[in-house]
């Protein structure tokens, strides 16, 4: 009988525990002492020296099958770092912290960091306008206590997106239950619409340093103009319950802006009505 057909009965549900028995500890010890020129070694068959060889894989296959059921937990348990082309995650005290190296790349590459460390985090970068970018825009929790934090920013402070070293960072807390999601500020890439903005008034932004609260469509206008900038209008339109907007080709002149939003580089939306209010009805003031 072919002793290899014997052998391929035995199943890896029998080899289970094996591997950490007295009897095969014993056998694996016995082999591994004997040397080559031994007696026994010497009137061995050729057909004992190929059991003997068979015998050791098996019970290192036993070992490795135990590691692999027992692998994944103790990875995730004590893992402290992660790194793939998009993401590399670190733990540094009592947080981890995640360095975005490339932040155009599938947002699943950033999700799968943080997973692979046992956090269920999800993580999106968003077009912004200016001094948006390296932010968090917007984030949500469920299922998650006091103490989990979502954190993030340029790294190191004060530096500029695109310089050499600086980097957008998301940070999270050590052990953080529950899901996580948030969502950071990057560049925006040539004619990509803003998804999160600042006031175009502001450092920074477009307008900068212009208050257009108040002012006629045909001044804020006149403004954008002399900056190169596009205009583009949203109408506000009053309703029994506030007020509503609608995107429109066309404004008045005379009509009234009440606030100014970035809308992609090159292009300001301002935000109008046709007659003048008594309060701002963007802002409630």
């Amino acid at each position: 009988m072919n002793e290899l057909s014997e052998l391929a009965r035995i199943r890896d549900e029998q080899l289970a525990g094996q591997a950490s028995r007295a009897g095969a500890r014993a056998l694996l010890a016995a082999i591994v002492a004997e040397e080559p020129g031994t007696e026994a070694a010497r009137s061995r068959t050729p057909r004992s020296r190929r059991a003997r060889r068979l015998v050791v894989g098996l019970v290192a296959t036993a070992a490795l099958a135990t590691v692999a059921v027992m692998g994944p937990s103790l990875l995730e348990r004590d893992a402290t770092s992660y790194a793939n082309s998009a993401i590399d995650i670190e733990l540094r005290g009592d947080e981890y912290v995640a360095t975005i190296k490339d932040p155009f790349a599938d947002h699943a590459l950033y999700a799968e960091g943080f997973q692979a460390l046992g956090l269920n985090i999800g993580v999106e970068l968003i077009p912004v306008s200016p001094t948006q970018v390296g932010e968090i825009v917007r984030f949500g929790f469920a299922g998650t206590t006091q103490a989990d934090r979502l954190g993030g920013g340029l790294k190191p402070d004060g530096c500029t997106l695109g310089q050499e070293g600086c980097f957008l960072t998301a940070t999270v807390t050590k052990g953080f239950k529950g899901h996580g999601i948030f969502y950071l500020g990057r560049p925006a890439k040539p004619g990509e619409k803003y998804q999160a903005y600042a006031d175009a008034g502001r450092k920074g932004e477009m307008l900068e340093g212009y208050d257009v609260d108040g002012r006629t469509v045909g001044e804020v206008a006149a403004e954008a103009h002399r900056r190169g900038l596009r205009v583009v209008f949203e109408i506000i339109e009053e309703v029994p319950n506030g007020y509503s907007t609608k995107q429109s080709a066309e404004a008045g002149d005379d009509w009234y802006v009440w606030a100014a939003r970035p809308d992609q580089a090159g292009t300001v939306r301002l935000m109008v009505t046709e007659k003048h209010l008594k309060k701002n009805p963007v802002t409630g003031e």
